[in-house]
């Protein structure tokens, strides 16, 4: 019962930090349509993310300690790209045009399914986009849960 009582304030705490920010508009966006269709999907979504993410994770520990070397040097060189980015706009447009033209046939796709499998598929891709920004946060709690 302990473990359980613990187990579910964790999962308070994590819902009310500051991390959770960026994902409520996702959800607040579909409040209004039905649950199934919409609700249900982005949650699944997020779950299968959360889990590859620890999955990944846990079975990749071991190898990210051992490239943790090489690893630092293309962090630095992620980050130095990205500093390029921000203090030159030309270099982060040129950077952003893929993730952009991404977004945008993702967005005509889902318009044009405008059915109940295409909502249910752009919810599901929804919810893993928003596992994916939520679960360095969150990761390390529901970890230990």
């Amino acid at each position: 019962m302990i473990l359980f009582l613990l187990s579910y304030l964790a999962g308070v705490l994590t819902i009310v930090s500051p991390c959770i920010l960026p994902v409520l508009p996702f959800v607040f966006a579909r409040a209004d349509r039905p649950f199934w269709r919409n609700g249900f999907p982005l949650l699944v979504g997020m779950a299968v993310t959360f889990a590859a993410v620890a999955s990944l994770a846990a079975l990749g520990g071991g190898w990210i300690v051992r490239a943790n070397d090489i690893g630092r040097w293309i962090a630095l060189a992620v980050m130095a790209v990205l500093g390029v980015s921000l203090l030159i706009p030309r270099v982060g447009d040129r950077l952003m045009r893929p993730f952009v033209a991404a977004g945008s046939w993702l967005t005509d796709r889902a318009e044009r399914r405008s059915g109940d499998q295409g909502e249910v598929g752009a919810s599901l891709l929804l919810g893993v986009a928003t596992g994916l920004l939520w679960a360095p946060c969150a990761g390390p709690i529901l970890g230990v849960i």
